[in-house]
């Protein structure tokens, strides 16, 4: 009966999280189709790109994450001896964690690569304005900008020197840069090419969107930060009490949790608290 809730519960949030994901990528899909490229292009560009060694960015390790969880519960099972509900829930909370440590990583290095290319915009629209060309005003900003968006401009800036198409060139980043800033940076680019107009005018209205984009996810991480630390302080009281209580009477505890009341409770405890991380995770983070 146990293992039967615990498993129904591993499900629901499985469930969840691919639910989520899909409408992530229903969303993205339409807007690809209203832009003119559905999601089939964007598959072979990202082939392309994976031919041309251009790598996407931020490298995510996801399977660092369910590593983890799956030798947490070997290790627990295994070698410890611990029920096998118990040592699942405790997998799953280690892949949880994993999970933010290498979400916070990703976010990190999205933040440094779209604070780049805020002034590499600006740095752009100096040059547009000044009656440069836009392969010139990529390579003005080519002499400013360092790793990580330097190797994505130069390949933008290097295709379109070689007579590639400008539209797919500057729509392709967005396939190296999955994020947000870029596909508002690409698209905009991409429909100038298709009506005309201010390209100096346009950028700089992308460029203080960025940078306000920026600013809010600030903002909203320095927030964030004084539930993280609570929910820290709490995790670790309860593992600090166990221990306690393990080392003033370990027959009694070890007595408890092997029994089948003991097992569920703790296992529903551990997967409870991976449920919560995962929650606060998601009421922290910026969307938009």
């Amino acid at each position: 009966m146990t293992a039967t809730v615990f498993v129904l519960l591993l499900l629901g949030a499985i469930f969840y999280l691919w639910y989520a994901q899909r409408l992530r990528r229903l969303a993205l899909g339409r807007l690809d189709a209203m832009l003119g490229h559905g999601a089939p292009d964007v598959d072979a560009r990202r082939g392309d790109a994976d031919q041309r060694k251009v790598r996407v960015f931020p490298q995510r390790y996801r399977a660092v994450t369910y590593a983890a969880g799956l030798t947490a519960f070997a290790a627990l099972w295994l070698l410890v001896k611990l029920p096998i509900v118990v040592s699942a829930a405790e997998g799953v909370l280690v892949a949880v964690l994993a999970h933010l440590i290498e979400d916070h990583y990703a976010d990190q290095q999205a933040m440094l690569i779209e604070s780049q290319l805020a002034a590499a915009i600006y740095l752009m629209v100096g040059s547009l304005r000044a009656g440069a060309s836009l392969l010139a005003a990529f390579e003005s900003a080519l002499e400013e900008i360092g790793a990580p968006l330097r190797p994505y401009f130069q390949e933008v800036a290097g295709r379109i020197r070689l007579g590639d198409d400008p539209k797919s060139c500057v729509s392709d980043l967005q396939v190296y840069i999955p994020l947000e800033t870029f596909r508002l940076f690409a698209t905009s680019l991409a429909i100038h090419w298709e009506v005309g107009g201010s390209l100096a005018t346009t950028l700089s209205t992308v460029g203080q969107t960025v940078r306000d984009r920026i600013e809010l996810s600030r903002r909203v991480r320095a927030q964030g930060v004084e539930s993280h630390a609570s929910v820290a302080v709490v995790l670790g009281i309860a593992y600090v009490l166990g221990f306690l209580m393990w080392r003033t009477n370990p027959d009694r505890l070890e007595g408890f949790v092997r029994t089948g009341v003991g097992t569920a409770l703790v296992a529903g405890v551990i997967t409870l608290q991976a449920i919560g991380l995962m929650w606060m995770s998601r009421l922290t983070r910026s969307s938009f």
